[in-house]
C-alpha cells in the first residue's frame, strides 16, 4: 500500500485553524480600534519585567507610551519605555477679558438733538 508524501490532513486543518483565528483576532482588534497583539505583547512584557524588576522604583520624568492599547502619560507605568515628555508651564484657560466701558455722554447740541429727533 502506498502512502502519501508530504502534510497531512490533520495538519493541515490545525495550520488553517490557527491562520483563522490568527485573522478573526486581528479583525476584531481593527475594530475596536486598539491592537490587540501589540497589548498582548505589553501585558507579557510587564509580566516578566515584574520577575526581574525590584520593588520600589525611583521617580522617573514623565513618558508617554501605550498601556493596553492606550496611549498614556506617566511617570510609573511606562516603565522607561516610550517617549519622554518636556514639561512647559503655562498659564492655562485665560477667562475672557470684560469688554471696554461705554464712554460718558456727553451733552448733545442742539444739532444733534434735532437729528435724533428727526430719525425716531
Amino acid at each position: 500500500m502506498k502512502r502519501q508524501k508530504g502534510i497531512s490532513l490533520i495538519a493541515v486543518a490545525v495550520i488553517m485553524g490557527v491562520l483563522g483565528a490568527a485573522a478573526a483576532f486581528a479583525l476584531i482588534s481593527m475594530r475596536q480600534e486598539r491592537n490587540l497583539f501589540a497589548v498582548g505583547l505589553d501585558k507579557a512584557r510587564a509580566k516578566a519585567a515584574e520577575v526581574t524588576a525590584p520593588a520600589a522604583t525611583p521617580a522617573a520624568p514623565l513618558r508617554k507610551c501605550v498601556i493596553n492599547g492606550k496611549t498614556v502619560v506617566s511617570n510609573t507605568d511606562c516603565a522607561g519605555q516610550g517617549k519622554v515628555i518636556e514639561i512647559h508651564d503655562t498659564r492655562g484657560v485665560e477667562a475672557p477679558k470684560a469688554p471696554p466701558k461705554p464712554a460718558p455722554e456727553v451733552p448733545q447740541g442742539a444739532t444733534d438733538r434735532a437729528i435724533e429727533r428727526a430719525t425716531r
